[in-house]
């Protein structure tokens, strides 16, 4: 049985939960809420590269028991995996560098960016990120789900 399966719902929950709150966060405006949602999506990011790390194995594991023939929904599935931890990856970086007092970047020091322009970007990259992960979850169900009764309904 391989890794995957056990690991991959940690960076679901904690991503949609941290782009959810980050959303939100947009009219609520509170300093609490900004910090847990970029603690989470941190945490999920981490995950989220052990996700992908387990998910070699995985693949060798649905082409052994299903067969090649699921090959396409299985690069995809990686490919939007990939796409996920990259957005909200690059949604990490922006929070830490935009959104945090405490942070003190020499490069940024002289640099002025517009507070709507980040807070936009942040949502959309909220957005596009839990539409890729919902999308890259409902792939992963499929592959397993759909995969599984037609191994029970052959044995």
């Amino acid at each position: 049985m391989p890794l995957h399966p056990l690991i991959v719902h940690f960076p679901i929950a904690l991503l949609v939960l941290g782009g959810i709150i980050e959303i939100v966060n947009v009219y609520r405006k509170s300093d609490f809420w900004n910090k847990v949602g970029t603690v989470l999506i941190i945490i999920g990011v981490i995950t989220g590269v052990f996700s992908l790390l387990t998910g070699d194995g995985a693949e060798g594991f649905a082409y052994e028991h299903w067969g090649r023939s699921i090959h396409d929904t299985v690069e995809l599935h990686s490919l939007l995996a990939n796409i996920s931890v990259i957005i909200f990856g690059l949604l990490a970086v922006i929070k830490i560098l935009f959104k945090h007092p405490n942070t003190k970047f020499q490069i940024l020091k002289n640099i002025t960016v517009r507070k709507g322009l980040i807070t936009v970007l942040i949502v959309i990259l909220s957005i596009s990120g839990i539409t890729t992960l919902a999308t890259t979850g409902h792939l992963g169900g499929k592959i397993v789900y759909e995969n599984q009764t037609i191994t029970k309904n052959t044995k």
